[in-house]
């Protein structure tokens, strides 16, 4: 089995209700945006999944949320912009051009993280 990982940074804005005062204003964090993806086999060139074309579609993904109050984009004008939705709302993409390789997606810092699983290999 072969694990392949890129990870970009997602500077973001957000707020969120029912945690407190200080989070339901809008607050700016630096985070990092890491998919993972599994396969069993290598393509004919040696390699399990490219990773130009993977960094390539997570910064199509993130690069209309950077630096933004993410409250006012899709879909998280209708959910909240948790790390953990954001985590899905990733993996979904992701899954788009890469049916069933993405294991999971972390989003978050070094010290703060949350990751979405998909179990489906």
């Amino acid at each position: 089995m072969f694990e392949v990982e890129v990870t970009l940074p997602l500077e973001l804005k957000h707020r969120l209700k029912g945690f407190g005062e200080d989070i339901s204003k809008p607050h700016e964090h630096s985070w990092n945006v890491t998919v993972t993806c599994c396969t069993k086999s290598l393509d004919k060139r040696g390699v399990s999944v490219d990773f130009m074309k993977l960094t390539e579609i997570l910064n199509r993904l993130l690069e209309p949320l950077q630096g933004q109050l993410l409250n006012s984009h899709p879909p998280f004008d209708q959910i909240p912009p948790t790390a953990e939705n954001i985590a899905v709302w990733v993996a979904e993409g992701i899954h788009k051009s890469y049916p069933n390789l993405v294991k999971g997606v972390t989003v978050g810092s070094a010290h703060e993280k949350a990751r979405y699983l998909m179990y489906n290999h």
